[in-house]
């Protein structure tokens, strides 16, 4: 490889340790804020903290909605880095992340809609509260999350095991990024096969998977790879 084409290499890796950092600082700011709002009551009780926060409320969405097409970067940067390792892999992993990106932009579109669903239960008169709740039950869109965390989780596995098979960054890193990444996509696949899980399951599952991605994030931002 030339030394132009190093270079371009290292500069895309360490656009992808920012884009790792910045994917996750807009997801955990967009869950934070939505998920603080809608708060732990009933549908009544949830469509009034929206209606009386929707600015901020909208602002989460937003957040996560930037989140998702800041994974398109991300993939790209970490695409070019890993191609001469194996380029076949390299572009399943990036497709498996822009379909993440995808699923995900349609569940946001998804979280607008429902949005839409508790302002109206603020003053409708065509429906009751009960219908109303009903519609988000049963919305089509629900299972995006589940859906994208696999794509994530499945590219994430592939990147990680490209990054293993070099001394791009090390080694014990990419180990525990490959189990973290084949830990999660079990534990979303077990989320659609049995649902009802405690929440608790999942939340530790993110934990490997959230260390790997800030660890890596940060190596490849602040100390870049040996190309």
């Amino acid at each position: 490889m030339d030394s132009g084409a190093q270079n371009s290499q290292r500069a895309y890796a360490r656009a992808a340790g920012l884009f790792y950092l910045l994917v996750l600082a807009f997801d955990i700011a967009g869950l934070v804020i939505t998920s603080t709002i809608e708060g732990g009551g009933d549908f009544g009780q949830t469509a009034r903290n929206i209606v009386a926060s929707q600015g901020l409320y909208r602002l989460g969405l937003c957040l996560a909605l930037t989140g998702t097409i800041s994974t398109i970067p991300l993939a790209i940067g970490l695409y070019v880095t890993l191609k001469p390792v194996d380029g076949n892999l390299a572009m399943a992993a990036l497709l498996f992340r822009t379909a993440e990106a995808a699923v995900g932009a349609v569940g946001i579109v998804g979280a607008f809609a429902i949005l839409q669903i508790y302002l109206e239960a603020s003053h409708t008169v065509a429906f009751d509260a009960e219908q109303l709740r009903a519609l988000i039950v049963v919305h089509p869109l629900g299972a995006s999350t589940d859906i994208a965390a696999i794509f994530f989780s499945t590219g994430s596995t592939i990147f990680f095991y490209l990054f293993l098979k070099t001394q791009y960054i090390p080694r014990i890193l990419s180990a525990w990024g490959v189990i973290a990444s084949v830990l999660y996509v079990a534990i979303w696949f077990t989320g659609l096969v049995a649902p009802g899980a405690p929440g608790l399951v999942q939340v530790l599952g993110s934990v490997p998977i959230l260390i790997a991605e800030v660890a890596t994030g940060l190596w490849l931002l602040t100390a870049g790879i040996t190309a």
